[in-house]
């Protein structure tokens, strides 16, 4: 057999010898487990987060459903209680004694206020499940407004109203407008006690957002208590000295949470309050 007739046989056995491909070096290893790793970890992050999220969002749907339904279902026995206080007035009237009206007029009172306090509960719930209109909106519009209509429930009195330059943002106006009232309200109802009332509507820039405030020269309260000041009923002062709900300071806080933004306030007793409140300039995609 001739030498030519061997040499494929010879290339086919140098092919099966030929050394294998050099493997990568250990810290190349090391760094792609360490890679497969951390993706796995943030894979197992991420589907966590989404899952807490929606059990957060189930919940809270829950909750303000159980509050609307409560609310709804409390206005009833406050009607029936309302009306036989009226027919206890218009028939016998004349045979109740002095400190038999008095009681009268308390339950009266009290049912109306109790009315009041599932109203504000109402609300509430509607600005946690109300979809939100986004516009570009003037603040500084938006904020005179607001002081013109509140005008004639304080003629009697003596305030000093200042409204300074506001920017122009995107909000809902409808939702905007309610924190100015409730903020600006707040501010004539502290203020009473005073002889001129001072009330300053401003805002500033702040790193990636709006700053605004409403300032008074108003009975003011203790830092200590600041974590009350946004709670439902929550209130820092007596209902005989100051009427309200204690919800309205919740509901500002929900706008604003809703927009993205956040709320806050700095007070002493007996120097004023200023609350604030920040819009972002970049607004989240949902809230």
């Amino acid at each position: 057999m001739s030498s030519s007739a061997k040499a494929p046989a010879t290339s086919k056995a140098a092919a099966r010898l030929k050394p294998a491909k050099p493997a990568p070096p250990p810290d190349q290893i090391l760094q792609k487990l360490i890679n497969d790793e951390a993706r796995r970890l943030n894979t197992g992050l991420e589907e966590r987060a989404e899952l807490q999220d929606a059990e957060l969002r189930s919940v809270r749907a829950e909750m303000e459903s159980f509050a609307y339904s409560i609310s709804h279902d409390l206005r009833a026995p406050l009607v029936h209680i309302g009306g036989f206080v009226d027919l206890l007035f218009n028939h016998f009237g004349s045979k109740i004694d002095e400190k038999g009206r008095h009681y009268l007029r308390t339950i009266a009172e009290s049912t109306y206020q109790m009315g009041r306090m599932i109203d504000d509960v109402l609300a509430l719930s509607r600005v946690s499940r109300a979809e939100l209109n986004r516009v570009r909106i003037d603040l500084h519009a938006l904020a005179q407004g607001v002081v013109d209509e509140l005008r004639p429930l304080a003629e009697n009195r003596m305030i000093s109203w200042l409204v300074g330059e506001l920017p122009v943002v995107e909000a809902d106006p409808t939702l905007m407008r309610q924190v100015f009232v409730q903020l600006a309200s707040n501010a004539v109802k502290f203020t009473r006690p005073r002889d001129v009332a001072r009330i300053q509507i401003g805002g500033f820039r702040g790193e990636h957002e709006s700053i605004l405030f409403v300032r008074d020269n108003g009975v003011g309260f203790s830092m200590k208590h600041r974590d009350k000041l946004f709670g439902v009923f929550q209130r820092l002062h007596a209902a005989s000295e100051f009427e309200g709900t204690g919800v309205g300071l919740v509901y500002v806080r929900r706008i604003i949470q809703r927009h993205g933004g956040k709320t806050w306030a700095e007070s002493a007793p007996g120097e004023g309050a200023t609350f604030f409140f920040s819009l972002p300039d970049s607004p989240p995609a949902s809230a």
